[in-house]
């Protein structure tokens, strides 16, 4: 594994656990001051969702990428 799919890994466990954690904090929020003040809030969540797909789809495409290469060094 290479140091960027290491990275991209990463990143993507990152963005995962910041979408659990900005739900639950705006969830949390919601009960305590009310759905109409936090309710806009949960774009965030969604938004790291995003960005951990995001992750996510560079990590596989960095993978198929650095097999094909291996199979035609073999080659």
């Amino acid at each position: 594994m290479s140091s960027l799919a290491k990275v991209n890994s990463v990143l993507e466990k990152f963005w995962w656990a910041m979408t659990a954690v900005s739900l639950i904090m705006v969830i949390v929020f919601c009960f305590m001051q009310g759905w109409n003040k936090w309710a806009f809030y949960f774009i965030v969540p969604v938004v790291t969702a995003v960005m951990a797909l995001m992750r996510r789809f560079l990590r596989k495409r960095l993978e198929k990428s650095e097999a094909e290469r291996d199979a035609n060094a073999a080659k």
